[in-house]
């Protein structure tokens, strides 16, 4: 069994991907090759490729000192190509077998109705995107491969390989254009401080100031309320064009007139709610995971804003996957049978006052919905194309390249012929490498 080994066996994908960020999608053809270079004579009874989609969940659940683990799997497809059956004795070498898939647009599976029904997709729906949660409980998994299998015989352990094809669809969805919230930030947008005055209170002024409401002697302050707008629904390699608008309110007549106002700073926090179920004795099991996935400042500006409520850009135009080193992490958002992802943004604003130094701390939280990829770039991006272009990224593993590239004088074995019977195990009649070797059937 020395010669029976999955460091032998390479999957090669010729296919590059189409989508933005080296990401295969649906209804793409997936070819390439089976490259198996056994390191000493070996019998094959056969070598299947299998091409799926997977949808894994698992939550477990403690009770004082015992823990019970519920667990979901759903096959979103599978297929399934014999490239080589024997049975063969071949020697060592180097032999290739071509395959070829098409990926499916959409799956159906037939789940029994359960209770919260309405936070999940059910029946027929598109593939679901490359999914894993980075979290031991619960576990939630959407994985798409390709396994291959080589069978020496019934009675001798399969040798398996497995490669990952990430897996995202395309949107052919109009984004939304960027709009701002129904709401103004969230903080305390009032300064009030006697370092506003342009000249101090005399003992006398400060006297009469704390025994009457004279309105001249009343302690100036600045009041603004901050609006955020950004496109709420992108995908993360479209450019989004991010403004802040700023209203400055007179309440007192010590209140400065026109106060400078600076963007002090900008924090970026896009959160995923991902729900999670699996099928328990009588019911199922639910269970609820948060992570932050983009964590990202932008540093502020020397410009001063305009106090009159007016919309101006704070930063050029930014995309999502500039904001994180993992990309990956960028998942669009869905909803499985089991799975339900969704994200909310949270950015923090930070406004200084020049004179004072006093800075506001303000909050806006939304709904964030990120997009499969767009197919083109819509009318309100400003900037050029994604620089990430369809096929191998940083973001995936190089999809062309292979670990062990095969030799260019490797050759197929024979195909399989159901009118001719093959060998059998050590006959002698075996088919080889060598050029004048006897194709045997």
């Amino acid at each position: 069994m020395s010669n029976y080994s999955s460091e032998d066996i390479n999957i090669v994908v010729d296919s590059a991907p189409q989508g933005i960020l080296g990401t295969f999608v649906p209804g793409q053809t997936v070819s390439g090759k089976v490259i198996y270079t056994p390191r000493g004579q070996v019998d094959i009874n056969h070598v299947v490729i299998i091409c799926k989609g997977i949808n894994y969940t698992k939550i477990t659940e403690s009770n004082g000192n015992t823990s019970s683990t519920y667990r979901e799997k759903i096959i979103l497809f599978r297929d399934l190509d014999t490239i080589f059956r024997g049975p063969h004795t071949i020697p060592a070498g180097t032999y290739e077998w071509p395959f070829r898939f098409e990926l499916p647009v959409r799956t159906d599976y037939s789940r029994k109705p359960r209770r919260k029904d309405e936070q999940y997709q059910l029946g027929d729906q598109d593939l679901p995107p490359t999914f894993k949660l980075a979290s031991s409980n619960p576990e939630a998994d959407v994985t798409y491969k390709l396994k291959v299998k080589v069978n020496p015989g019934n009675f001798i352990h399969t040798t398996t390989r497995t490669k990952e094809l990430p897996v995202w669809c395309l949107s052919r969805i109009p984004l939304k254009p960027p709009v701002p919230l129904d709401s103004f930030s969230e903080g305390n947008g009032r300064f009030k401080s006697n370092s506003l005055r342009p000249t101090q209170h005399t003992f006398k002024e400060k006297m009469r100031h704390a025994f009457t409401s004279d309105a001249t002697l009343r302690t100036p302050e600045i009041n603004i309320s901050v609006r955020f707008k950004m496109p709420r629904c992108v995908s993360a390699t479209q450019y989004m064009p991010i403004e802040l608008a700023c209203k400055h309110t007179i309440s007192g007549q010590n209140d400065p007139e026109c106060p400078e106002l600076v963007l002090d700073g900008c924090t970026f926090s896009l959160n995923t709610y991902t729900n999670v179920r699996a099928k328990g004795t009588g019911c199922d099991h639910h269970k609820s995971k948060k992570n932050t996935v983009v964590g990202h400042s932008i540093r502020g500006s020397q410009t001063l804003l305009p106090l009159d409520g007016s919309f101006v850009p704070i930063w050029e135009p930014i995309r999502l996957a500039d904001m994180t080193s993992h990309p990956h992490n960028l998942v669009p958002s869905f909803r499985t049978w089991t799975i339900a992802m969704c994200y909310k943004m949270v950015v923090k604003i930070r406004i200084r006052h020049v004179q004072t130094g006093h800075i506001w701390k303000l909050e806006s939280k939304f709904p964030f919905e990120i997009l499969p990829g767009e197919v083109e770039v819509p009318a309100y991006s400003k900037q050029p194309t994604s620089s990430v272009e369809a096929g191998p990224s940083a973001l995936y593993p190089p999809q062309l390249s292979s670990e062990n590239q095969a030799s260019s004088s490797s050759a197929a074995p024979p195909e399989f012929r159901e009118d001719l019977a093959p060998p059998s195990y050590n006959s002698g009649d075996v088919w080889r490498t060598e050029p004048s070797s006897k194709r045997a059937y």
